[in-house]
């Protein structure tokens, strides 16, 4: 059976591997839940439903307003410019280049600004805005560095692997799918894993296990949030 009690217990038989190795086993059946979500699989397919597209996107839109604020205090709290700087860059695209994804598909599918601006997120949702608000506002660097790669690199995994696939035909889903499977979206979820691992496993034992159930509760919403617009 996989020990994956403490960080300390996983490295005694995994020397090779890294704290966020360790997060990922560690959630387990949650992480593969988000992961391998059908709603995922359906998007690369090109089966998903256009009312389920929607739905996705409004929720979606209000999660990046929330995820903007969080970056905004992950900046504050980044050891170094180095680190900032690769933040504020995510914070660039997230509000130019994904915001602009978003309003070109809400046109496609005859939402209006009206509608997509004042449409009340989900409780899943909001939960998730709140879990990474917490965490990058009131919590530790590391805290809010975690729960933002739970987020992101679930999103780079099925993204990756639905990009493998033919290209959806509705350009919205196919310019989706392309934006997670970027060398650019890639080169991010690399950084966030590296700056993860190396002040993760700065920490103590007990910080150790709580960063880890942040981790996995934000896989928990990840896959509730996928069931929810389905």
């Amino acid at each position: 059976m996989l020990n994956t009690a403490s960080y300390a217990n996983y490295k005694i038989t995994h020397t090779d591997e890294t704290f966020t190795d360790w997060l990922v086993k560690s959630a387990g059946p949650k992480w593969d839940a988000a992961v391998n979500h059908p709603f995922t699989v359906a998007i690369g397919d090109d089966t998903v439903s256009s009312e389920a597209v929607k739905r996705y996107l409004l929720e979606d839109y209000h999660y990046i307003l929330d995820l903007a604020s969080a970056l905004g205090f992950l900046i504050a709290k980044a050891p170094t410019m180095t680190a900032k700087a690769h933040l504020a860059k995510f914070v660039d695209g997230l509000t130019s280049n994904e915001l602009s994804f978003f309003q070109r598909a809400f046109k496609e599918l005859g939402v209006e600004p009206e509608v997509y601006e004042n449409t009340e997120p989900n409780s899943v949702t909001r939960a998730i805005g709140s879990m990474l608000l917490s965490t990058s506002g009131k919590g530790h660097y590391i805290d809010g560095m975690a729960a933002l790669l739970a987020t992101e690199w679930i999103y780079r995994e099925w993204g990756h692997r639905e990009a493998a696939k033919p290209t959806p035909k509705r350009p919205y889903l196919a310019e989706w799918v392309e934006f997670l499977a970027c060398d650019e979206f890639g080169e991010f979820i690399e950084w966030l894993k590296q700056e993860v691992n190396v002040h993760g496993e700065e920490e103590r034992a007990q910080r150790q296990s709580e960063i880890s159930e942040s981790f996995t509760y934000m896989c928990k919403l990840e896959a509730d949030f996928f069931d929810m617009v389905s």
